[in-house]
Formats: structure tokens, C-alpha cells, sequence
């Protein structure tokens, strides 16, 4: 194998490893991938791939979700590989075959609260995945982690990250019935703040240019960010947050639109007026 066209694509260590038994895995979301390269990239990569949503309720989940796919890395080729990049989540290398592993992983996807409240959780994101492998006093902890020997992510740069890089538990024996039940608080960190979901949903429908190229993590973070600041200039209402999260997401890197954005906001905030008032005054002056 040409380690100089792969390298980009796995870590480093999964190339240097000489342990047979070793199996190496990405968690790759399917709808990232264009329908009609799927059949030939996933091909080219491996042969063995298999859902992690296991409800012939939710097709579309199970077409355009997660999926754990086993890479042969005797197999791969910068062309092959480079076309999935995008798509994948989480590089992990483990003891576990494929078919018991994504069976083990499953029961991740489901978040559980302590009034049986129930949420699709994208377990496998740095943010989340972070949060999870310190809760080792859960009683689920070793079902999620067991035969995990590590756990990668990617920057937006392109450089790996490493979530861990040694077992997390000693225990090997695990199953897929069990679930993930969390306390209020660790629900709380998880799920996060419902303001962001329905900010991203609202800004994706109407102006999906200020998410552009932005993945959903960094969406929730950056969204996130923008709301931290808005309750540290005082915004308080609904429409007035909505407006701003929009504005700052729309300024980008550009340090003085970013400027504009939170002396506008800081103007409302001392006025007692709407963000939108004054961004319309703006509008009409021709000053934006």
C-alpha cells in the first residue's frame, strides 16, 4: 500500500500497526456521499458495512444515517478513500468484528432521560463521544466502550485528533441490549440547548448560506458561541436572539462586520428596542 496517498485519511498508527487482530472502522454518515458514488466508493473501501440504525420504521435513517463500515487497508487508495473523507465521523480501531460492534454502538444512538425522555444522539461526534468516555461510573459505560482500542476525529483542517488512544475498560464481554440512560444534568450537556436546534433548523431553511461548509458540529458550536454572546450583551427575547445568532453567523471571520453586528446589539439592548427596529432603520437609511 502507498502510505503517501492514504496518510491524509487514517491516522498515522493505524498504517505502522502490526497487531493482526485489529480491526479498523469509520462511522460514516451515507446522506454526505452523492447516491450515485455510493455503490462504487463504498465498493473500493471494503465489503463490509453495516447500519447502525436498526428501525425499518425510519428507512431514510437507515439509507442516509450512520454507518460503520470495516476498512481494508490493504485495499485502499487515495482516489477510494478521498471521496468518503467527507462523510465520516469517527475512525476506530478495536478487537470487535463489525457485525457485534455496530450492534454494540447502536444503543448509543438513543439518548435516554430520567423521565424516559427520548433523543436521537449523534454519539459519535467529537463533542459528544468527549463527553461520554468520562462517564465511567454509568452503568453503561463499559457496553458502549468495551473492545475500543481508539478513537479519532478529524479537524477542519484535515489533522487527527484523538479522543483516546488505549482501552477505556478491561471488560470484553458486552451486548446490545442495553441503553443509554443518563442523569438531568448529563442530559442537559448532551442534548444541550433546544434554542440551538430550532436557531440552526429556522436558519437552514431561510438563509442556508451562513452555514456553508460548516459541518453539524461546528454549526452548533458556532451557534453556541453566538448565543453566549447574546446573553452577555443582554439579549433576551426570541426574535431579538434569532436576529442577532443571524447576523453574527453572517459577518463570519470579518472582525469589523462582527463589530458592526455588537455595537447594533448593544444599541437595541440601551434603547430598549427591537434588534430588528433598528437593523430595518438601517436598511431604509441605506446604511447596510
Amino acid at each position: 500500500m502507498e502510505i503517501r496517498g492514504v496518510i491524509e485519511y487514517v491516522p498515522r498508527e493505524w498504517l505502522d500497526s502490526t497487531d493482526g487482530k485489529l480491526n479498523f472502522f469509520v462511522i460514516a454518515e451515507l446522506a454526505f456521499i452523492e447516491p450515485t458514488e455510493r455503490a462504487v466508493t463504498l465498493d473500493q473501501i471494503s465489503g463490509r458495512m453495516w447500519p447502525l440504525v436498526y428501525d425499518d420504521s425510519q428507512l431514510h435513517l437507515v439509507r442516509e444515517g450512520p454507518w460503520l463500515i470495516q476498512l481494508d487497508l490493504d485495499r485502499l487508495k487515495q482516489a477510494s478513500i478521498s471521496s468518503l473523507a467527507g462523510a465520516c465521523q469517527a475512525w476506530i480501531a478495536a478487537y470487535s468484528e463489525g457485525e457485534h460492534l455496530s450492534r454494540q454502538l447502536a444503543p448509543a444512538l438513543c439518548c435516554i432521560s430520567p423521565e424516559q425522555e427520548m433523543c436521537l444522539l449523534r454519539f459519535y461526534c467529537p463533542e459528544i463521544i468527549k463527553i461520554l468516555k468520562d462517564q465511567v461510573e454509568c452503568a453503561w459505560f463499559d457496553e458502549l466502550f468495551a473492545n475500543l482500542v481508539s478513537w479519532n476525529y478529524k479537524l477542519e483542517n484535515g489533522e487527527f485528533r484523538t479522543i483516546f488512544e488505549f482501552p477505556l475498560t478491561t471488560k470484553s464481554d458486552n451486548s446490545d441490549g442495553w441503553t443509554l440512560e443518563v442523569d438531568g444534568d448529563l442530559w442537559r450537556e448532551l442534548v444541550g440547548n433546544p434554542e440551538i436546534d430550532v436557531l440552526i433548523s429556522s436558519l437552514t431553511k431561510e438563509t442556508p448560506e451562513v452555514f456553508c461548509g460548516l459541518s453539524g458540529g461546528v454549526k452548533r458550536q458556532r451557534v453556541l458561541d453566538c448565543l453566549n454572546r447574546a446573553d452577555e450583551l443582554g439579549i433576551v427575547t426570541v426574535g431579538d436572539r434569532r436576529v442577532y445568532v443571524y447576523l453574527e453567523m453572517a459577518a463570519g471571520n470579518e472582525e469589523t462586520a462582527s463589530a458592526e453586528v455588537k455595537e447594533l446589539a448593544e444599541r437595541a439592548v440601551s434603547m430598549q428596542k427591537p434588534l430588528v427596529e433598528l437593523l430595518d432603520g438601517l436598511v431604509e437609511q441605506g446604511s447596510i
